[in-house]
């Protein structure tokens, strides 16, 4: 499996740099490490392997159960997903609970997205074996996301950080994963959860605006959080990774490594949709389990 990973490009340096941008706590609260040129990761027990690039699309430890959920599903592990993936998910996550009012809906995330199993990316199987995208026919009732497809050497950066321990974080570092029927399969109810897409004015919603938003709020959607992010309180929620301002110069330059400004599909700051938060609370949302599968029920205050 030696072949399947690059000699790590990950330093004390370039960790320390996003330390600095506040998209990774210090060494002591972080608990990261640097391989420091290894060749083939051999993680701790209580760490796993994880790209530099997956900070700045909205990753964070301890990782979100809905991940965490995901991986299960979908049995790969962490180190198998592309950075656009775990941009994919942090979009989605953010949707659901800043823009939808809702808990994180598994199959709403199944009806619209699948996941795939992509080329070998620098030679691996393993580092980026698989990406998440939109199923057939949902480009048009889904957000415009065109996310930068020109990241290069992005598998080379990769160092260990410690999870939280009991965590079911997965990460097999020589796993490759195999098409599954999870990868594929469609949600039971389908017509209930097109019935919550309806609820979304996408005219005036875009990726763009959805990341944006949790960029300049400071907070890592696939982070485990204490509240979610319609209860978002400000610049001194605990959810952020600092109180302190994004300068425009700053987020501007995030958002310029996730996104293809060229494409143009996007729409203006004043027409979109605003978040919600504490000051500007979501309509009710009531989510009602069956046995077998997720039903819900809307109604508004």
């Amino acid at each position: 499996m030696a072949k399947e990973w690059k000699k790590s490009q990950s330093t004390v340096k370039s960790l320390s740099d996003l330390v600095d941008m506040r998209l990774l706590h210090s060494l002591e609260l972080g608990g990261w490490r640097a391989p420091e040129g290894e060749s083939y990761p051999d993680p701790r027990a209580d760490e796993i392997v994880v790209f530099e690039d997956f900070l700045k699309r909205g990753f964070g430890v301890p990782v979100h159960p809905f991940l965490q959920g995901l991986l299960l599903y979908y049995e790969i592990e962490i180190c198998n997903l592309h950075p656009n993936s775990i941009l994919l998910i942090s979009t989605f996550i953010h949707l659901c609970e800043a823009y939808v009012g809702i808990e994180l809906h598994f199959d709403l995330f199944r009806y619209l997205f699948c996941l795939r199993k992509k080329g070998a990316v620098g030679g691996s199987k393993i580092a980026g074996g698989v990406y998440l995208n939109l199923r057939d026919g949902m480009k048009n009732r889904y957000l415009s996301c065109p996310w930068n497809t020109s990241l290069t050497e992005w598998y080379r950066k990769w160092f260990y950080i410690r999870e939280e321990p009991g965590s079911s974080t997965f990460c097999d570092v020589g796993y490759i994963p195999e098409k599954r029927v999870s990868w594929t399969d469609r949600p039971v109810f389908a017509g209930q959860v097109a019935d919550l897409i309806k609820l979304i004015d996408w005219s005036r919603l875009d990726g763009l605006g959805v990341v944006g938003n949790f960029v300049c709020r400071r907070v890592m959607p696939c982070q485990k959080r204490v509240h979610s992010a319609y209860e978002y309180a400000g610049s001194q929620d605990p959810t952020r990774m600092t109180p302190e301002i994004l300068e425009k110069a700053e987020v501007q330059q995030l958002l310029n490594e996730m996104f293809n400004f060229a494409d143009g599909s996007f729409i203006r700051g004043s027409d979109r949709v605003p978040a919600f938060k504490l000051g500007r609370p979501a309509p009710k949302v009531m989510l009602l389990t069956d046995c077998a599968s997720l039903v819900f029920v809307l109604s508004y205050c």
